[in-house]
């Protein structure tokens, strides 16, 4: 078992860290090209379509892998059709609402007309990426994360150099939007290329009323919690470029960008744990809290170290991005308080689901958007980013404690610690 988890989290983490360096090279660009200002509407543009990526998922795939039996090809395929069905409304839905999204033209602050013609554009990568979560779907179920290594090392290499050409040519704000569409398109066709050539079948997506049915009741809990995570946590962005200029959502989006990449390990490993703990929990429930006790340990163990990393990263900002985003050091080291506790949450995410209370879920991550909406609303246009940073640490805390009061805490705590 830790082989199999090491080794696909040691893909999905080979994977993180080629689209880190990418995305480090592509962020490095934009900022000296664009500016704080011009980052700012980058961060704006792709927070808006990121709540949209989320609704996307649904989670689907998890209910796909505890759904899948022997023969999960037709399942995959019901899957596949029902993320298109999803993709594209999504969009859609993410084109018609950027229409209404609040801006003053006199103060400049808010989503300017520029913001939203990049979203009309960034919505297309909605459905490139629930595409690619579907692909990742296949992948998790099979462990074969190294596949979806390969296509998304494929799809970042060409988002960098649309994005270096931009800037030796002619750098803008749409053409760095664009750069993010196409390397989607790359993401999607090389995954389901893999995918096929493992089955040795054509994918066809598949419009199964029934099968759609049973995904979605079976997720709709999942769902509805992961939009409220959404809320919870991304909000911020959006309140922040609501009540403070471009600029600061730059300076608190370039900071965001390093803590996110870190967010990713955690769930890596969560990835990589769920298929075989759900398995053994069937098989053999005194292993499966023996596993419990020390994947834990050691996710708080990791937790704690990446805090530290993050913390002397945040000293090299000004250096490596200029002087226009020192500020961001702070909203950094902030951010990196919260890592252990997303570390802990990742894992107890996951073993709700194994215990079938993910209805609890819902109400957990209700509890958790409705904390951290009102505080951002009520911090953020005073306090600014570092109110964002803030906020983003506690909601993390208050989210880990009632997922311990999910799983009862009593039972699955006592094995955990």
């Amino acid at each position: 078992m830790f082989k199999k988890v090491i080794l696909n989290t040691g893909a999905q983490i080979t994977t993180k860290f080629i689209t880190a360096s990418t995305t480090f090279l592509i962020t490095i660009l934009i900022t000296r090209s664009l500016g704080k200002t011009g980052y700012g509407q980058f961060t704006l543009i792709f927070a808006f379509v990121g709540y949209f990526y989320t609704l996307g998922d649904f989670g689907l795939n998890n209910i796909f892998i505890k759904l899948s039996g022997e023969n999960h090809t037709n399942l995959f395929q019901s899957l596949f059709g029902l993320r298109l069905v999803l993709g594209f409304a999504l969009a859609l839905t993410a084109i018609l609402v950027s229409q209404f999204l609040p801006y003053n033209p006199v103060t400049q602050i808010g989503f300017s007309p520029i913001i939203k013609i990049g979203i009309l554009i960034a919505s297309l990568t909605i459905i490139t990426q629930t595409l690619l979560t579907t692909a990742n779907a296949y992948f998790q179920l099979n462990l074969r994360y190294h596949l979806s290594t390969i296509a998304i090392t494929i799809g970042s290499l060409l988002v960098l150099s649309f994005v270096a050409i931009n800037s030796v040519l002619h750098p803008s704000l749409m053409a760095y939007v664009w750069a993010y569409v196409l390397g989607g398109a790359a993401f999607i066709i090389t995954a389901f290329y893999l995918i096929a050539a493992k089955l040795k079948q054509n994918i066809i997506p598949l419009f199964n009323i029934t099968e759609f049915k049973k995904l979605l009741t079976a997720a709709w809990p999942v769902g509805i919690a992961l939009i409220f995570n959404l809320i919870y946590f991304r909000v911020d962005v959006f309140i922040l470029g609501t009540f403070r200029s471009a600029g600061e959502v730059g300076i608190y989006g370039l900071a965001y960008q390093f803590f996110e990449a870190a967010l990713t390990i955690p769930i890596f490993f969560s990835n990589s744990l769920y298929p075989i703990l759900s398995n053994l929990e069937k098989k053999n429930h005194q292993a499966y809290q023996k596993q419990i006790k020390f994947w834990a340990m050691l996710l708080s163990l990791l937790g704690v170290g990446l805090t530290i990393s993050l913390v002397v990263v945040s000293l090299f900002i000004p250096l490596i991005f200029g002087q226009s985003f020192v500020q961001s050091q702070a909203s950094l080291q902030v951010l990196a308080l919260g890592l252990p506790f997303f570390f802990i949450s990742a894992l107890l995410w996951h073993l709700v689901i194994i215990n079938n209370r993910q209805k609890s879920l819902t109400i957990v991550y209700a509890l958790g958007a409705a904390f951290n909406l009102i505080a951002n609303l009520v911090f953020i246009p005073k306090f600014g980013y570092m109110a964002a940073s803030v906020v983003t640490v506690i909601s993390e805390i208050l989210i880990t404690l009632l997922l311990l009061i999910a799983l009862k805490y009593k039972q699955i705590a006592k094995a955990i610690y």
